[in-house]
């Protein structure tokens, strides 16, 4: 079995990279991939740690990019994390998610709710701020039952204080995976707030610039959602990954493996890996 979406403390999970690669080790886990969103902070440490576990590693990131209003997270794998053109961009992306939690502060003062960038700070165990650490805040001051009611009431894409990122798209960060040489994959098609139609006219652009997949096998996915999404991507020569997108602590209901993937998905992938090697050499 393998897990290929893993979140830990670089971004917004509460286990370190080591202490995920740990329990893979524990669940019995060949393959995984550290998919931290916007930083490879963690890869490296995740990586020494797998080699001494003996599980094989895959340096991955989970980009968290908008079009049309809506959130697409696009994952990476097989990084190549000393390219300068993506450690510069995830620079980049590390400063605005600091002006863009500054802005959410604001809006939710208009609701006469308190909270500080100091107090969300504290929340933030690695080196990349998210709005899940603003929610632990807002929890831990009384302001939300749940972590889950904050982002319902405040902070998602249709709550009160929602402030959209800066201009990433979903065909920017295709494109940087690709001048890299990783795959590229749509992370949970199915929970894009639209109708399938424009998930897959979405799906079709990011094909012709090298879209590799979609995430076909995660935790909320019934066994008609996983046939269906297959079936998509066999139609477009596309190939599947899948994972549990575990944060720990901030989603207990998440275990490490959930997904249940199957090793195949990861020998399809290094296949994929090595046919775009040979296509380049051309």
């Amino acid at each position: 079995m393998i897990d290929l979406h893993i979140h830990t403390t670089c971004s917004d999970g509460t286990y370190t990279p080591e202490e995920v690669v740990e329990l893979a080790k524990e669940k019995e886990l060949d393959v995984i991939a550290i998919t931290d969103h916007d930083t490879i902070d963690g890869v490296e440490r995740g990586a020494l740690k797998a080699k001494e576990l003996g599980i094989k590693f895959i340096n991955g990131i989970e980009l968290s990019t908008n079009y049309q209003g809506k959130e697409i997270h696009i994952l990476g794998y097989f990084l190549n994390i000393e390219d300068e053109k993506l450690v510069n961009k995830l620079y980049e992306l590390k400063n605005q998610r600091l002006t863009r939690t500054e802005k959410i502060i604001e809006k939710l003062r208009e609701f006469r709710i308190e909270i500080t960038k100091e107090e969300v700070m504290k929340e933030v165990k690695g080196d990349l701020i998210s709005r899940t650490h603003i929610a632990s805040v807002l929890f831990k001051k009384g302001y939300v039952n749940t972590r889950k009611a904050a982002f319902r009431r405040y902070l998602g894409d249709r709550g009160a204080a929602y402030v959209p990122r800066k201009n990433f798209t979903p065909m920017d960060a295709v494109k940087l995976l690709k001048e890299n040489g990783a795959l590229a994959f749509i992370a949970h098609p199915k929970l894009i707030p639209w109708g399938e139609k424009k998930t897959f006219e979405l799906v079709d652009k990011l094909k012709e610039i090298g879209l590799d997949g979609l995430e076909t096998y995660y935790p909320s996915f019934r066994e008609i959602d996983k046939i269906y999404y297959k079936k998509m991507c066999e139609k477009r020569g596309m190939i599947v990954s899948g994972g549990s997108d575990f944060h720990g602590g901030n989603r207990n209901n998440i275990t490490l493996g959930i997904a249940n993937v199957k090793n195949e998905v990861y020998k399809k992938m290094k296949e994929r890996l090595e046919e775009k090697k040979i296509d380049n050499e051309k």
